[in-house]
């Protein structure tokens, strides 16, 4: 492993009071460019083909989604249980900081500098998470906390909440990161005129600081409107009222433009019907908007994702998948059209079928990297007894799902 990642492990496991967990170096056969598929999947221990990963794809991937253990102490296909003996400031949670440690330095060393990573998680593990995140990419660093609706109801785990959500953390490599935003929902836009289909979502009367009379003269001034919500900077007969910028306590504001300005786009303006101006916001195709922090939407509901993989598989063969709805909106989000994107907690293989899903709705060329334990599965499992005896085999078998109904879709199997 480069000296300058051990040192930061080092470093970082020092400052936190943790161990650390160190890569060793083994065969190299991850690290040989493979053909330009759709996906590749990588079967073996994570760390270790992170690091070997280095060698093709150090500082080129654009964003790195990940769903790792949540420490739930809860008997899953996979190890969920990492409970450290120490005495620490962090309690009993150090083994599980130890186990994340190296393999979120990997993941900073492989994004781009303008390279995202969002990693889901829920309370027992985020206050630790964040610790991480913030020593490894730094607190300047952070994007924000996504708050993720997976339950109507509510888990009924804590004796007295009911916990509904779960939680997207975001992070930039640097702060040259760049989020692209959320494909904008048409039917918000519910009026129309000749330009196009708008809605009305923003006051024409400035708010805040610099927003009184005295701070800019000149954008006081009288607008005319008439029955149908038509602006004019001039009285064009005398059914139109006046409306000038003064809010609901009778404090002369000012408008957001000139009166030359608002003269000529004054088609970009509504009134209400008690002469309260607003801008147009006008819909265009594929338009993004800012994403919001809550996320609540039913296609990111936990029985969502229960639903589609036992389409898949046939029985709900993984304890904690996620729902293609989630993982297509960070995707798309979060990502270009023509982005390297890396989940080494594959699981099930969501990540690849969400590519694959956005690819052909808006014709990107988004490839994926996918690393997946190949760790048996124990003889009491469901998968173990509906054929599955490695956890690599489930991600193996959505690949080969995603290739039936696309069969334009191509994938490799790396074997560590």
């Amino acid at each position: 492993m480069p000296n300058y990642i051990l040192n930061e492990i080092r470093q970082l496991a020092t400052l936190l009071n943790i161990q650390g967990v160190f890569p060793t170096e083994k065969s190299k056969t991850a690290s040989k460019p493979i053909k330009n598929d759709d996906c590749q999947l990588y079967c073996g221990d994570n760390l270790i083909l992170l690091y070997q990963l280095l060698d093709t794809y150090e500082s080129k991937i654009d964003l790195c989604y990940i769903d790792p253990p949540y420490n739930t102490k809860n008997k899953f296909i996979y190890n969920d249980s990492r409970t450290s003996k120490k005495t620490s400031c962090f309690g009993t949670h150090s083994s599980w900081m130890e186990f994340m440690l190296p393999r979120l330095i990997l993941a900073k060393q492989l994004l781009k500098d303008i390279g995202i990573i969002a990693v889901s998680i829920d309370d027992y593990e985020q206050p630790y998470l964040r610790i991480l995140l913030d020593n490894i990419f730094g607190e300047e660093n952070f994007i924000g906390n996504l708050v993720v609706s997976r339950s109507k109801n509510g888990k009924g785990g804590k004796k007295n909440i009911a916990v509904n959500h779960e939680y997207v953390i975001l992070y930039g490599k640097t702060n040259s990161a760049n989020i692209s935003g959320h494909l904008d929902d048409t039917s918000t836009y519910t009026k129309e005129d000749q330009h196009g289909i708008y809605k009305i979502d923003g006051l024409f009367r400035k708010k805040g600081d610099a927003s009184k009379k005295e701070d800019r003269p000149n954008m006081y001034y009288p607008l005319y409107y008439d029955q149908n919500g038509a602006v004019y900077t001039e009285q064009q007969n005398h059914h139109c009222k006046i409306a000038l910028p003064v809010d609901s306590h009778g404090i002369d504001r000012r408008w957001l433009w000139g009166k030359d300005k608002a003269s000529k786009d004054s088609w970009k303006l509504f009134a209400s019907e008690n002469g309260t101006i607003y801008v147009k916001n006008y819909y265009s195709h594929n338009k993004k908007i800012k994403i919001r922090s809550l996320w609540d939407d039913n296609r990111y509901l936990t029985e969502r994702a229960t639903k589609e993989i036992k389409t898949i598989f046939g029985e709900k063969i993984f304890e904690t998948p996620k729902p293609l709805g989630l993982l297509e909106d960070l995707i798309y989000s979060l990502s270009e059209k023509d982005s390297l994107i890396i989940d080494f907690f594959a699981g099930t293989g969501t990540t690849a079928h969400a590519t694959n899903n956005l690819n052909q709705l808006d014709n990107g060329h988004r490839k994926t990297i996918l690393i997946e334990q190949n760790e048996k599965i124990s003889n009491e499992h469901l998968a173990k007894k509906m054929g599955f005896n490695y956890i690599a085999d489930i991600t193996k078998k959505r690949l080969s799902y995603i290739k039936s109904i696309n069969p334009t879709f191509s994938y490799s199997i790396i074997e560590q």
